[in-house]
């Protein structure tokens, strides 16, 4: 099988211990068409898909070794390379991904290939472990690149020489071989940095000891606590207990989506809707990963934004904000449901394929939404149980199941949000600044 064709990469979803990913074959030259060894640290996103890296911290590879890799590669005729290269595939990376009986198709931005080409190029798909072999792998080839050019050089000027010739024709094949090397290559879909750092500190402590100081080092963070690290541990406890509402549920794929169309819950999608609920934004947020939790005890001037998590966070509170998660979510769960009593939030099957749009993306965002106006409109400081359901039984007659009216992309998204709104909250006459019903008179008329 060619796991690389029309920008799609093409690999074998596997599962370990409640976390997935994929794993494929790939050619020396296939690998080098979507990465390449970078020392930037890719952080996230902004709001416009942009990458935020981090400018104070390179991810520095050791020369020496790389060059040994290199002399390796182009002295034995026999190398070989059994252990994996770790990537990540960021979801700003992807334009559509469908999942088949026994693998996955994910098709590849065109952006990714055109930026991988420039010079200074962003590099999208990036190296969790491996960079030394990676980098090893760049030198060797252009070692030869480079013999094959002096050789050609000194060929125009003797043409009569046989044995520049021979040299020319083995180095040709030297490097045709090396770029047919086939590397065995896994992929983590949509992770946070923070979570990268530790895929590599379970790869690489398993091979040889590697400090927990080090490993955060080499990504660029920082041992203290950050928003992104609170919102990452309330992740994994959210989706390892069992009585979760997202237990097993954040995964990488499950079901077939484009661009257009919302993909499955990840892991860093929901991290950053959480860290969005702590800093004003996402660039704030990589500046809060260097502050202390009290110093988010104050604001940015001006800023109005309303963030329930920014208080728990400053005040070494984290649970409430998993707790906040876990309560209303449930709540979601045990509220809604289908004629057959079946709740839309659960999947029909263990391939988390989405049957209606609150077990979508677009779907948990304007839930996430709706939780958002009722931590800032009711004041709750308790949560459990039943807190949330006084809210949500007013939305329980909107038929969730209807996929022509909730959309998984986000015009369906703003219906589901402002149609659970007008539920809970009857729109205000008196009110000229509530526009939610016209708003969504509108977009249903679309």
């Amino acid at each position: 099988m060619n796991n690389l064709i029309n920008n799609k990469i093409i690999g074998f979803p596997i599962f370990q211990n409640q976390q997935d990913f994929i794993v494929g074959k790939f050619s020396i030259s296939q690998i080098f068409k979507f990465t390449r060894y970078t020392s930037r640290i890719l952080n996230s996103f902004d709001e416009e898909g942009k990458p935020l890296y981090n400018n104070e911290i390179q991810r520095e590879i050791e020369n020496p070794r790389a060059n040994k890799i290199a002399d390796f590669l182009i002295e034995d005729p026999e190398a070989t390379f059994p252990t994996n290269i770790v990537l990540h595939i960021p979801k700003e990376a992807i334009e559509e991904q469908k999942e088949h009986q026994n693998f996955v198709e994910i098709k590849i931005k065109q952006q990714v290939f055109e930026e991988l080409n420039k010079a200074n190029g962003d590099i999208y798909i990036t190296v969790i472990d491996g960079q030394h072999r990676v980098r090893g792998i760049e030198i060797a080839l252009k070692r030869i690149k480079d013999e094959i050019n002096n050789l050609i050089s000194d060929i125009n000027k003797y043409p009569s020489k046989i044995d520049l010739q021979e040299k020319l024709a083995f180095k040709k094949q030297r490097l045709s071989d090396l770029e047919k090397i086939e590397l065995v290559v896994s992929f983590f879909i949509d992770k946070t940095i923070e979570y990268q750092a530790m895929i590599f500190s379970t790869i690489n402590r398993t091979q040889k000891r590697v400090s927990q100081s080090l490993v955060y080092d080499l990504f660029g963070l920082d041992l203290d606590d950050t928003p992104q690290k609170t919102a990452i541990q309330a992740i994994i406890a959210l989706n390892g207990h069992k009585t979760s509402p997202f237990y097993n549920r954040i995964k990488f794929y499950g079901g077939d989506y484009s661009n257009d169309y919302s993909p499955p819950l990840s892991q860093a999608t929901m991290a950053k809707s959480i860290v969005n609920l702590i800093s004003e934004n996402l660039r704030e947020s990589e500046r809060d990963r260097n502050r202390k939790r009290n110093e988010l005890k104050t604001r940015t001037p001006g800023s109005n934004k309303f963030l329930p998590f920014r208080k728990y966070y400053a005040n070494n509170q984290d649970e409430y904000i998993s707790d906040i998660m876990f309560y209303y979510f449930n709540c979601v769960k045990s509220t809604f449901k289908n004629e057959q009593g079946t709740s839309y939030w659960d999947f029909r099957d263990s391939t988390l394929k989405p049957t209606n749009i609150l077990q979508t993306t677009v779907g948990y965002e304007a839930l996430l939404n709706i939780l958002v106006d009722i931590l800032e409109k009711e004041k709750l400081t308790e949560f459990n149980v039943n807190v949330f359901t006084p809210f949500l039984d007013k939305c329980k007659k909107i038929d969730f199941g209807n996929t022509n009216l909730y959309t998984f992309n986000n015009r369906g998204k703003k219906i589901l949000y402002l149609s659970m709104s007008l539920a809970i909250w009857e729109t205000n006459k008196l009110d000229s600044q509530d526009n939610r019903y016209k708003e969504l008179m509108e977009l249903i008329k679309v």
